[in-house]
């Protein structure tokens, strides 16, 4: 990077917020992966997958990689976020009709998962869809009941992940607010 920008590698390296930015978001990123992929290790046992918590050790090896893939990850999310963070909160400002919506850090996070989360699962239940007329005509009775606890798990997995997230953007957004005023 040039120097006349005045976000050289150095000058990042003595930059509180950003060093803060970083350091929050690997904290609460990793905190939510770990959680994440648990809640993935459960729904999985309880739909007999061979990466399910009867295989202690690819649950224990899943459980420290989401860690470290959600620490990488999430540090770079955190740079991500100190660059753009002004910019994307002066064009929210700017908008009428996002800004109704996205009033705080809170809802900064929250509002967009929200969004996306719905879009998403109404694609995955037209799938679902498909899946339970066919498991129902090859399966009879024992499709139907197979497809049941397939949706069982999507339901509790969609539940637990939305529940979870809630509490991560009320952490971050906390955690946040002291570095960046909305």
């Amino acid at each position: 990077m040039s120097q006349d920008n005045n976000y050289s590698i150095e000058s990042l390296k003595h930059n509180k917020k950003f060093i803060e930015t970083v350091k929050t978001f690997v904290l609460y990123g990793a905190g939510l992966s770990l959680v994440n992929s648990f809640i993935g290790l459960i729904i999985s046992s309880l739909t007999y997958s061979p990466y399910g918590m009867s295989h202690g050790a690819v649950g224990i090896v899943s459980l420290i990689v989401a860690i470290i893939i959600g620490a990488i990850v999430s540090a770079i999310g955190g740079a991500i976020f100190y660059f753009v963070y002004e910019p994307v909160h002066n064009w929210i400002k700017a908008n009428n009709f996002l800004a109704k919506y996205i009033h705080s850090l809170f809802t900064l996070f929250w509002i967009p998962f929200i969004v996306i989360t719905v879009i998403s699962t109404a694609f995955g239940l037209i799938g679902m869809l498909g899946l339970s007329a066919v498991s129902m005509r090859v399966g009879g009775v024992y499709g139907g009941l197979g497809f049941g606890g397939i949706f069982l798990g999507f339901v509790v997995s969609l539940a637990l992940n939305v529940f979870v997230y809630y509490f991560y953007s009320k952490m971050i957004s906390k955690k946040l607010g002291e570095l960046y005023s909305w």
